[in-house]
């Protein structure tokens, strides 16, 4: 399977997680302020800030801060992209479902982890199908 690419990473792949961890600490900013907790406000954004600093201080001789800053500009870092993500999703499964059974052994709903596993299901079936119909 051969994907396109270019050698180099366009304007907004080399920005674009940048600028979204940006945004996401402005967005603590403002959520911890709307609930008076100042001090959670700034570290919020200093963290988110400094991950980014990271991001793009380490990008040019990192391939992992490169591929995390989204620089995913061949079949290698694709591969590599696509098997980090499908290692998390099955992490992240069996720590959806520990938390549903573990609550329902407790005696409880299972809520909200029943919805976080129905979801996770759907969404992995939907993008099954679509994606093995689309080729």
């Amino acid at each position: 399977m051969s994907i396109d690419h270019k050698p180099e990473a366009t304007r907004g792949q080399r920005w674009g997680v940048p600028a979204l961890g940006l945004a996401i600490g402005v967005g603590y900013i403002a959520i911890f302020l709307a609930r008076h907790e100042p001090g959670m406000a700034v570290a919020g954004f200093v963290v988110m800030a400094v991950y980014v600093l990271i991001l793009v201080m380490a990008s040019r001789r990192s391939e992992a801060a490169a591929l995390l800053r989204g620089e995913a500009t061949d079949e290698r870092r694709h591969s590599i992209n696509q098997r980090a993500s499908a290692f998390t999703m099955n992490v992240l499964v069996l720590v959806l479902l520990t938390g549903f059974v573990t609550e329902l052994i407790r005696g409880n709903s299972g809520h909200p982890w029943d919805v976080l596993c129905g979801v996770t299901g759907f969404v992995y079936v939907a993008s099954t199908i679509f994606f093995s119909r689309r080729g």
